[in-house]
């Protein structure tokens, strides 16, 4: 369960941030997060709300807001999106779903990864980029 780690550092960086700022209370917090972190919101927010009790984020909004994942080859120009990513990662290493139905992409724990298992669908090159989706930051504050 990487959201609670996930939630605080979040926590710790806006507790960091009202202090070098000067600020008493935070309304509202934007966190906008990489589809290919695949993050659970709910446990997300239950880590992000319990980590803010006793502290001056408690009672703050927290708005969630997916950044969809898109990879650019840097041979051919083409561009594919995380679930053509996953489908070729189901295809080609025969990842299959646990029995509860979750099927989580390796790149969800290693987005690293990502160069080493894929290539792109149109030239086979493995020369692309992450151009969206990888990371996790607060976007917005309002205090």
């Amino acid at each position: 369960m990487h959201e609670w780690s996930l939630a605080d550092a979040v926590v710790r960086s806006l507790l960091g941030f009202m202090a070098s700022e000067g600020l008493s209370s935070i309304k509202e917090v934007e966190v906008t997060w990489g589809e290919i972190l695949e993050l659970d919101t709910g446990i997300f927010e239950q880590a992000f709300y319990e980590l803010s009790k006793g502290t001056p984020l408690e009672g703050a909004k927290l708005v969630l807001k997916e950044e969809k994942a898109y990879f650019k080859c840097n041979s051919c120009g083409a561009e594919w999106d995380f679930k053509t990513a996953d489908e070729i990662l189901s295809r080609e290493f025969e990842i299959l779903e646990e029995p509860a139905g979750v099927k989580e992409s390796p790149l969800h724990f290693l987005p690293d990864l990502a160069r080493t298992l894929l290539r792109c669908p149109k030239c086979g090159s493995r020369d692309f980029d992450l151009i969206s989706g990888k990371d996790l930051r607060v976007s917005k504050v309002v205090a």
